[in-house]
């Protein structure tokens, strides 16, 4: 298996979803208060079952409210990397407008809101009960979505864009093999702010204060999960593939962890940026 136990730039893409498959997505997209759907759900589609089942047994818990407010918990209490903060000539230089950091943001908080809420949720489907039960305290729903920039196919990014999303990619990785995380992609339409990203991050990649946001937030999560999981009134039946999948997928720091890791830091980092 690769780092996600599928390959996200391969995994179907919403539109090209017919079907069942169209409807799920959709619920998905509705019951979770998100944009688009970030790749383990695309994934899931070529297990025999996958989709339909994980949804099924995930759909109840993200009803609950628990997953959004359990990663509340999880973003407050968390370490998270912290990149010297950008000046409007670093901005200028690499030709990121206003209305670029501002496009780049919502796409940054949807893929946070969706990778966050589902590390919680499919660890949750994944994990042994553990501690007190969770009753994290409940969040407000996000703002209404703005209309996002599509997501660039890999043939649509140059080949010098493509190297920096590949290097940014390494940032965080550990151990693991690096499949081109679905975020770095879509942030593809800003070349300039990639270049922004890659400075920013290499610093806390080199001296390990990335691998310790890292760390830190899988900690949390898992915590977290194991007392959501204690709410269970029953376990959790899913096909073997299917559950093989999204274990891997939540199980060490370096995959979807890492994602959320990064992603909520660049929002921190970008909440208060001025080009």
């Amino acid at each position: 298996m690769d780092g996600f136990g599928y390959d996200p730039v391969t995994a179907i893409a919403e539109s090209d979803a017919t079907g069942r498959v169209a409807e799920i997505f959709a619920d998905i997209r509705a019951t979770m208060d998100i944009p688009m759907l970030t790749s383990i759900w695309r994934g899931l589609v070529a297990v025999d079952g996958g989709l339909e089942s994980v949804w099924r047994a995930a759909k109840p818990l993200y009803l609950t409210g628990q997953p959004a407010a359990a990663l509340a918990h999880v973003v407050a209490h968390a370490v998270l990397p912290d990149p010297e903060k950008l000046t409007a000539k670093q901005f200028a230089d690499a030709d990121v407008t206003a209305n670029d950091l501002d496009a780049a943001r919502a796409i940054i908080d949807a893929y946070n809101r969706s990778n966050g809420m589902n590390l919680i949720a499919l660890s949750v489907l994944v994990s042994e009960p553990s501690g007190a039960p969770a009753d994290f305290a409940p969040v407000a729903p996000p703002a209404p979505w703005p209309d996002l920039r599509p997501l660039r196919e890999r043939d649509a990014i140059d080949g010098e864009t493509w190297d920096l999303i590949v290097r940014i990619n390494q940032l965080g990785l550990g151990p693991e093999k690096g499949e081109v995380a679905t975020l770095w992609r879509h942030l593809a339409h800003w070349p300039g702010l990639l270049s922004l990203i890659e400075t920013g991050l290499t610093p806390p990649g080199r001296d390990g204060r990335l691998d310790q946001a890292i760390q830190s937030v899988h900690g949390h999560a898992q915590q977290a999960a194991a007392q959501v999981a204690s709410r269970r009134q029953e376990p959790v039946d899913l096909p073997a593939d299917a559950r093989a999948m999204i274990a891997h997928y939540v199980a060490t720091p370096y995959r979807v962890t890492r994602m959320v890791a990064l992603g909520h830091g660049l929002s921190h980092w970008l909440a208060d940026a001025t080009p």
